[in-house]
């Protein structure tokens, strides 16, 4: 579970970067398919931590507001709400290791 998920946000990562590199120089289309995979990576990522019922209430906002603002073509925006969606799955992956094995103290 744990690799899968560190894995899963490491290919996130990796896609945001090449998402950044191909906006820059490359044709629409390629920074399209590498928005695509950043957002399929992430709803990835958001769907195990449903699973394991530990998503954070605000991360498909953020989501579904940096697909809003790639369209509209504010690609800065977009990259700035992708990295909090990112950063948000990892740290709720986290809190979620962290705290499977929680039992009350008396």
């Amino acid at each position: 579970q744990i690799m899968k998920r560190l894995l899963l946000v490491a290919l996130a990562a990796s896609i945001f970067a090449v998402g950044a590199c191909a906006s820059s120089g490359s044709s629409s289309k390629a920074a399209d398919d590498a928005w695509n995979k950043q957002v399929a990576a992430a709803e990835a990522g958001m769907k195990d931590l449903k699973k394991r019922d530990a998503l954070w209430r605000d991360t498909g906002k953020y989501l579904e507001n940096a697909q809003k603002a790639y369209k509209a073509g504010d690609k800065a925006k977009a990259d700035k709400l992708m990295k909090k969606v990112n950063g948000e799955i990892k740290m709720a992956g986290m809190q979620a290791d962290a705290e499977k094995n929680a039992k009350p103290h008396y």
